[in-house]
């Protein structure tokens, strides 16, 4: 179905990730290509069906049944992995019957060859593992004996039709996509990409004035979370955050069809987040946490109303439902943005963007000190932000970060 170079790319990317220096990666074989072909190319047209007007979402991992002692062995990071009474041949409708009973972030179904056969799959059992945790849904304790992990294997995900994730334990390996696949980078907010950009936006607030670094990365952890949650919702949108000095200068940049008298405190849950946390037992911590995703939540379900979102820098509602109307289009270069890996630098085509990105990109560039994100309805997350008067930097996907 697709070319033996896309799953040499996959391979050269697992590769990649696990000779980095900073990852601390086991080394370990990657499955054959041959194995990968039958896993992507069956996930893949799995995710295409539908079932009672939804998506088909789930989670393959690749194990043989012979193997399952080996990973036991050499991984300290738990699963629990239950064999079925009889293996399912591994079709897409063996995928479709099995789906509803996984949760894509918890749980992955298990293929890998049957026994005796180097050509043959089967779907043989489910493995159950803990979710990723972020800033703000950990728990800063460990139950022994409890605790499930990501396996340190090849998971293939299915997030929505022909939109395929490929990961390592808790790490990004890749994004399979409009039948290619683009190899995960570091995150948009690393400060060899998108982050010393955003820092000098901020650096103004009253926060980050008095705690810098620890500030910075709640904030850039609170984008993270933020550009993720609005994605889930499926529904697309703009977000622009525009300085907190800088509001009332760009007031006629844009028209406000629906604003609030007041806000959301965000800063103030954030604020509390900053003390010392010494001053804080466990359960506390864990109820603030959830408090400050919560006001991040509603920021993201904000997105859902046609128009942009804008923040002040301090992630306060400014506007939404918003139309943007700089008054003159950007006319200077829109180039890649640094990923952080040292590429970067091309020039960005935007010739077959929409009005959402052109409205962004013509506010950001007559907006100094501003920057945003426009999500695509089950597509990328391009991030903008202005270089300097002639430049915009546009990270193409910041969802191909590099972790889970």
């Amino acid at each position: 179905m697709f070319e033996q170079e896309l799953f040499e790319k996959i391979t050269k990317a697992w590769e990649l990730d696990q000779n980095h220096p900073h990852r601390g990666m086991t080394k370990k074989p990657i499955p054959e290509i041959s194995e990968i072909r039958t896993i992507i190319e069956i996930s893949y047209l799995a995710s295409l069906k539908r079932e009672e007007g939804r998506d088909v979402t789930f989670s393959i991992v690749i194990l043989s049944k012979q193997n399952v002692a080996e990973l036991q062995r050499s991984c300290s990071r738990s699963q629990i992995i239950l064999s079925f009474d009889h293996s399912l041949p591994l079709t897409v409708e063996s995928i479709i019957k099995l789906a509803p009973a996984s949760h894509p972030k918890t749980t992955a179904l298990i293929a890998g060859f049957k026994a005796d056969s180097k050509t043959d799959f089967e779907i043989w059992g489910m493995m159950f593992f803990g979710s990723t945790a972020n800033r703000f849904n950990e728990i800063p304790a460990t139950i022994e004996g409890l605790a499930l992990f990501r396996p340190d294997l090849m998971i293939v995900t299915a997030l929505s039709a022909g939109s395929l994730l490929i990961t390592r334990g808790d790490s990004q390996i890749g994004r399979f996509a409009g039948g290619d696949f683009i190899t995960a980078i570091p995150s948009p907010f690393v400060s060899r990409a998108m982050g010393n950009y955003i820092m000098e936006s901020i650096k103004e607030n009253k926060v980050f004035l008095e705690h810098q670094n620890i500030y910075w990365h709640i904030y850039r952890d609170s984008l993270d979370y933020l550009l993720s949650e609005a994605s889930a919702r499926g529904r697309g949108g703009t977000i622009i955050i525009i300085p907190e000095n800088k509001v009332i200068n760009y007031r006629d940049k844009y028209f406000t069809k629906f604003s609030f008298d007041g806000g959301l405190q965000v800063g103030t849950v954030l604020d509390r987040m900053l003390k010392p946390a010494e001053n804080y037992n466990t359960l506390f911590y864990v109820s603030l946490n959830k408090k400050y995703s919560e006001r991040l939540d509603a920021l993201a379900q904000l997105t859902c109303i046609d128009g942009a979102l804008i923040l002040s820098s301090c992630l306060e509602v400014v506007s939404f439902g918003t139309t943007l109307k700089a008054p003159e289009k950007w006319k200077g270069e829109v180039l890649i943005g640094p990923d952080g890996f040292g590429g970067g630098g091309e020039k960005f085509n935007t010739s077959k963007l929409g009005t959402r990105h052109n409205s962004a990109i013509d506010f950001i560039g007559d907006c100094p000190s501003t920057f945003g994100f426009v999500l695509s309805q089950d597509g990328p997350i391009r991030g903008l932000v202005r270089k300097d008067s002639n430049t915009i930097l546009c990270r193409p996907d910041c969802r191909v970060s590099m972790f889970a």
